[in-house]
């Protein structure tokens, strides 16, 4: 057996004599995998049953999938809590309690198609993806940059002229302030010698105002905060079931927060104003989406996603979730591509280009042999099973 390291990496994923049942029958044993911080590795094998292991963190686990042994996340056995989840009756909540406790983890099942609703046009569905931690930090970015202030960009440029790596700072900058399609010009005015960036930059950053209701912007993020709140409390509750602890004070705490729910944002100009704000904001994700693309020095085509997922390009799909999970911060992606092997070394390589400005750890699933000799060096490590 393997020895591993005792201390636990919140951003990886270990696997320990890990095996799948199904149905009784075990398609998936003594399976062993450290994935450290910021590697990339193609777990390969011929059996096809090997995709299970994405189905794990899509909640197939609630069907007849009985995992064994140990998946070690964040410092917690992962099969330990599955096993409680499952005794837990209700299966909405049992869903809810695993994608909070699984939530530095974004999977990538085979077929990308299934992340979507086939009716429903892809751009409509971006935000959908997106949590409400997210939400609130890209209205915080609309909010500042409609409320830019010259302190503030003299403190941009302290700070740049201080930091170690002047791209990424520019990069980081410019999406907390909602100017991240202009990163490059971002970039290029801080590292200028100009006398004038103080100036450069000011006209810049305020070009791109949008003039929106700032006041309708505020209040949705405020929504959030409080659908934050709530959710972090039905988890609790869910975590003290399974755990069987006494949870009154905790729903005395939600029914308090609900109470102040209702009277705040139950009432019909909100409900109105709701619907045209998240508009805007499902804008600027997909401009984050685009800038992310960019970034990787792939051109990004304008209305790409205003189509329905089966008319969508496949590795367009992939690229699409890769960069939800980066906008998300997701420290982990597991990512199938059992049935697409043809675009792995597109999708390997639009990955890496993302990983330069964020670390990740990628576990890509495959069972396709040409893929698994790693000609072009895309892996860190293949591991057979």
């Amino acid at each position: 057996m393997p020895q591993y390291d005792n201390q636990e990496n919140e951003n990886s994923i270990s696997f320990r004599e890990f095996s799948i049942k199904l149905n009784g029958i075990t398609e998936i044993e003594n399976l062993n995998i450290d994935l450290g911080w910021d590697c990339d590795v193609l777990l390969y094998s011929r059996n096809r049953n090997i995709s299970r292991i994405t189905g794990l963190f899509v909640f197939d686990i609630f069907n007849n999938m009985e995992p064994g042994g140990k998946l070690m996340h964040g410092g917690r056995d992962m099969v330990e809590l599955i096993t409680k989840i499952k005794k837990f009756r209700v299966n909405g909540n049992r869903i809810g309690i695993l994608g909070r406790l699984l939530g530095d983890i974004f999977p990538i099942p085979p077929d990308p198609l299934d992340a979507f609703d086939p009716g429903i046009k892809i751009s409509s569905q971006i935000l959908d993806f997106v949590p409400y931690q997210t939400r609130i930090e890209a209205l915080n970015a609309i909010i500042r940059r409609e409320m830019i202030k010259l302190v503030e960009i003299r403190e941009i440029i302290k700070n740049f002229d201080a930091a170690e790596d002047k791209l990424t700072y520019a990069i980081i900058k410019s999406q907390d302030f909602g100017v991240l399609p202009k990163y490059t010009e971002m970039y290029n005015i801080l590292k200028s010698e100009s006398k004038d960036r103080e100036n450069l930059l000011a006209a810049l950053m305020i070009g791109e105002k949008t003039g929106v209701n700032l006041a309708d912007m505020v209040m949705l993020r405020n929504y959030y905060r409080y659908r934050l709140t709530l959710d972090g409390l039905n988890g609790e509750i869910c975590e003290c079931n399974v755990n069987g602890e006494s949870c009154h004070k905790i729903h005395k705490k939600r029914e308090s927060v609900m109470k102040k729910g209702r009277k705040d944002f139950n009432f019909m100009n909100f409900k109105v104003a709701k619907s045209y704000s998240e508009n805007i904001l499902k804008i600027e994700i997909i401009n984050l989406v685009k800038s992310y693309m960019n970034i990787t020095g792939i051109q990004y085509e304008e209305g790409i996603y205003d189509i329905f997922p089966t008319d969508a390009n496949i590795s367009d799909l992939y690229k699409l979730l890769t960069c939800l999970a980066f906008l998300t911060g997701k420290s982990v992606i597991i990512a199938d591509i059992t049935l697409n092997p043809g675009h792995a070394t597109e999708i390997v390589e639009f990955i890496k280009r993302l990983k330069s400005i964020q670390n990740m750890a990628c576990l890509y699933i495959c069972t396709d042999d040409e893929v698994a000799e790693n000609k072009n060096r895309i892996f860190d490590r293949v591991i057979r099973a």
